[in-house]
């Protein structure tokens, strides 16, 4: 208790001699050295880290690649997906144009049979793959955007049936 009085006592600081700047400077200089370290081995620890999530996502990536090579294989689900789309899509406008022109339905049935030699825009080697990114769940804007990107006409994912001309495809 005797020790902790004489801390509490008023002691005139202008009588106690000032520290040695020799002892200041190891107090500065030990206290930047371990900052300085402490600071580097945060960083090495962030960038392993980030090294380690960049490889993760290098596998799902590749796991992806391979997952899509795989769904491209498979002939029967891809087209048993597009009719199934294409089916619902075009049904529903041919039944509105029916109503606001009140035309029998076999007469927009024979309009709708493709004169043109072609091969429909799904089934395009071009046009595929944007087909299938909507099919595996990818926003249509999204799909849009990318179309877009590499200076394709976004509006044919509207009408995957659209018939593309065989001298089109040539080009490719």
């Amino acid at each position: 208790m005797e020790g902790a009085d004489l801390l509490t006592q008023d002691v005139d600081k202008t009588q106690l001699p000032p520290l040695h700047q020799k002892r200041i400077l190891a107090f500065v200089n030990h206290f930047l050295i371990t900052s300085c370290n402490f600071l580097n081995d945060f960083s090495l620890q962030c960038e392993s880290k980030f090294i380690e999530i960049e490889r993760k996502l290098q596998k799902v990536e590749a796991a992806l690649c391979i997952l899509e090579a795989k769904l491209a294989s498979i002939p029967d689900v891809e087209n048993k997906e597009s009719q199934e789309t294409v089916n619902v899509e075009s049904t529903i406008p041919s039944e509105l144009d029916d109503r606001k022109t009140d035309k029998p339905v076999n007469e927009t049935a024979e309009i709708e049979t493709p004169t043109v030699k072609g091969i429909p825009a799904a089934e395009h080697d071009l046009y595929k793959k944007f087909f299938k990114m909507l099919q595996v769940g990818v926003p249509l804007q999204a799909v849009q955007l990318k179309m877009q990107s590499e200076g394709m006409d976004s509006n044919i994912l509207s009408n995957p049936q659209a018939i593309i001309p065989v001298e089109h495809t040539n080009d490719s």
